[in-house]
């Protein structure tokens, strides 16, 4: 693989070298995909996330893109989880990727208050508190060490491991939690939405960091302190998830700026896992023009490469879909990793015009198009 040239559905950003040296040892071989679900209260703040119809309904979308993945269905609410102005999750990217691959797949649940209909894995965590409390998680060593150890299962019968998220207000707590260890010291993350609130994050996150008595950069060396004071629940678990798998497989960290978090995390806490681990993720992402995965990857890690897909939704004859050249959604659901993780299992015969068919196709059904 480091003399091929990349597929063109797939780039590179950062370390070329490492991010060929991972993908030839995986290409064409068996992976295993997972996303966490959780809630935190953080969601419901009014505007600081999109990812549900109204700020309520957040609390529904994990719950919501997990049944869809496994089922085919939403059954914890009516209809599909869908932005404000109907862009469709991007679950359904996800679904089309694994549908695509037949990669075995797993609901891991880090800690929901609405639970998706369908046998998860439990991790033993609770629905995040208000990151503005100081107090945002509970219970986070038991369910990182649970994470540790499902990540080691997970690696005993697949070539590598892609580990994603569901997690709706995911990218204020990520803001607090890369701020708190001083990974960023500005508000470099994304939103569902073209029209970023990155005031009202910031303003947010600072109330947060505030109420737990902490500054900029002083739990750099305890993330996980860093985690219950201003985390999510899904951290804890895709953190100890990482570590567990990468002792032994590749892993693809599958999302976006919600997950910089994790990686930044993980990589403290164990180092020896860099060279092993790399982003998956989507254009729309690296192209996002209000916030920079690049630069908070590079303040990380220079050792962490991105892979991204470069799914492109401009032909589309659904405005839901064209939505994401727009700005809308970008990431979410593991639905860059899953999609990487798709072209690489099929050693490049999986392409993004088949994945954009099989969205179609899914988005067709879920919307009684047919």
């Amino acid at each position: 693989m480091s003399d091929m040239e990349l597929p063109p559905s797939l780039s590179i950003y950062g370390n070329e070298k490492i991010a060929k040296n991972i993908l030839s040892r995986i290409w064409g071989k068996r992976g295993v995909f997972t996303c966490t679900v959780a809630n935190t209260l953080t969601s419901t703040i009014p505007g600081i996330s999109d990812a549900g119809d109204t700020p309520e309904l957040t609390m529904f979308t994990p719950a919501a893109d997990a049944e869809l993945l496994v089922l085919g269905k939403t059954v914890c609410m009516k209809g599909i989880p869908i932005n404000p102005g109907g862009i469709p999750t991007p679950a359904t990217l996800t679904k089309a990727a694994l549908e695509i691959s037949r990669m075995p797949f797993f609901i891991v649940n880090g800690g929901c208050r609405v639970r998706p209909n369908l046998p998860c894995i439990e991790m033993e965590g609770e629905c995040g508190n208000y990151v503005t409390s100081g107090r945002s998680v509970s219970n986070v060593r038991k369910v990182f060490d649970n994470g540790v150890i499902l990540g080691k299962m997970l690696s005993h019968g697949s070539d590598f491991v892609v580990v994603s998220e569901s997690c709706a207000g995911g990218t204020t707590t990520a803001l607090a939690v890369l701020l708190a260890m001083g990974v960023v010291k500005e508000n470099l993350v994304s939103s569902s939405s073209p029209n970023n609130p990155r005031e009202l994050k910031m303003r947010t996150v600072t109330e947060g960091l505030k109420a737990a008595g902490i500054g900029i950069g002083d739990l750099s060396d305890d993330p996980l302190r860093a985690i219950e004071c201003v985390g999510d629940p899904m951290m804890p678990a895709n953190v100890g998830i990482i570590i567990g798998a990468a002792k032994k497989v590749p892993v693809i960290v599958g999302g976006g700026t919600q997950m910089a978090a994790v990686i930044a995390a993980a990589v403290k806490l164990d180092p020896s896992i860099v060279g092993n681990i790399f982003q998956g993720t989507t254009r729309w992402l690296m192209e996002d023009p209000n916030s920079s995965m690049a630069k908070i990857m590079d303040s990380i890690s220079p050792d962490i490469p991105i892979v991204y897909v470069n799914m492109d939704y401009s032909s589309s004859p659904y405005e839901g879909l064209q939505a994401y050249e727009w700005g809308y959604i970008k990431e979410g659901v593991g639905c860059g990793g899953s999609s990487v993780a798709a072209i690489i299992q099929s050693a490049g015969e999986v392409t993004c015009m088949g994945l954009l068919d099989k969205v179609h196709e899914i988005y067709r059904k879920l919307m009684n198009f047919d």
